[in-house]
């Protein structure tokens, strides 16, 4: 599987492409939907994923939903947060999501060539989750290179964020780790330096 990243919105969201046998998924189209589709080309995709519902990794979904009409998932527990205008709001920008949403389940998924786990990761947000592939997991806002997401937003919840930081412990291999913003890194990297992920 090849990982492109295409970083935009003012807070500099990390938006990945993932292609499978000339097959793509999108994950947190954060902004700039034309932008996007042009690098898809005549390439439409399986589906969207998203990470969480706040503004800054959701900008681009409704205007590439209306391109290619694909599915878009997202945790049930942040669709009011999704779908309000002003529920993540920060610094005056904000964005929603008016077109449908299909709820993640937990579990393994398979859209298309790409097969997955879905695990629920609350402590950023109620309904944030953690995309976990063969080699590398997905994970949003809730691990960042040496560092994790803010727990003091709405939803969010620092009691929820140690327990969800726990799963990472648990892995049995060396994922490399794309997080929602700034650099990838590897798990070994994060359990070894990474100060919440031993507090």
């Amino acid at each position: 599987m090849e990982v492109q990243t295409c970083i935009l919105g003012p807070f500099q969201t990390n938006t990945y492409l993932l292609q499978e046998n000339g097959k793509i998924l999108l994950i947190d189209p954060a902004s700039k939907a034309e932008k996007i589709i042009s690098l898809l080309g005549n390439r439409k995709p399986e589906a969207i994923l998203l990470t969480h519902g706040h503004f800054d990794h959701i900008k681009a979904v409704d205007g590439l939903y209306r391109q290619y009409r694909c599915p878009v998932y997202l945790h049930e527990a942040d669709e009011t947060l999704a779908r309000n205008k002003y529920s993540g709001a920060s610094f005056g920008l904000s964005a929603y999501i008016s077109c449908p949403i299909e709820h993640l389940k937990e579990g393994k998924m398979q859209i298309g060539p790409f097969d997955f786990e879905v695990i629920f990761t609350p402590g950023h947000t109620r309904g944030s989750v953690i995309y976990v592939f063969d080699d590398c997991i997905f994970t949003g806002d809730t691990l960042f290179k040496g560092s994790i997401g803010r727990t003091d937003l709405e939803g969010g919840s620092d009691r929820e964020m140690k327990q969800s930081l726990q799963i990472f412990r648990q892995f049995d291999k060396d994922y490399d780790i794309y997080p929602g913003h700034d650099f990838p890194t590897k798990l070994s990297y994060e359990l070894a330096n990474n100060y919440y992920l031993n507090r």
